[in-house]
């Protein structure tokens, strides 16, 4: 059985609708600036600074899982690229929350050290996967969706008109 390689360009332009999907949900309630194109932000994991009612700011990095609905699980990258070992998003980024969207399904809000901490428990137990790039592999760990969902800051649910 041959692996699905993924294909990053198709990848981004779902990724993108999913990032336009989350900055529409976040902004009646919170000023949202895009900073992915930051290569300072970048490097640091974060898709997006959000302005409070309040004026205080977080940073965001989006997580776009388009499997989790069929597998149950979501996919936390340990290893961005495995050639050139640079370290996945789930030990690398300095975001103060992540967002999952799992398209048709749910949108789920992390503090990212529990997030963390729960892949850090469950490690033994988690089979790593692998994901083949053109090149090089990205790998991490399937954790399961109702294990995540317990330490999740916030989790919505997504109806058919907010798809």
């Amino acid at each position: 059985m041959q692996t699905k390689q993924y294909d990053f360009e198709t990848q981004r332009k779902v990724g993108q609708e999913g990032e336009a999907l989350l900055d529409q949900w976040l902004s009646p309630s919170y000023k949202v600036l895009d900073v992915s194109d930051n290569l300072k932000y970048q490097q640091s994991g974060i898709d997006r600074i959000v302005t409070r009612s309040d004026g205080s700011i977080i940073t965001v990095e989006y997580k776009l899982d388009i499997a989790a609905r069929r597998t149950g699980n979501l996919f936390f990258e340990t290893v961005s690229n495995d050639k050139a070992k640079i370290p996945g998003w789930g030990w690398s980024s300095q975001a103060d929350y992540w967002i999952f969207l799992i398209p048709q399904q749910e949108i789920l809000v992390f503090n990212p050290g529990k997030l963390r901490a729960l892949v850090w428990a469950l490690q033994k137990t988690l089979k790593e996967k692998s994901v083949a790039n053109k090149g090089y592999n990205t790998i991490g760990y399937p954790t399961p969706l109702i294990q995540a969902r317990e330490v999740a800051f916030q989790t919505k649910t997504l109806y058919l008109e907010e798809l």
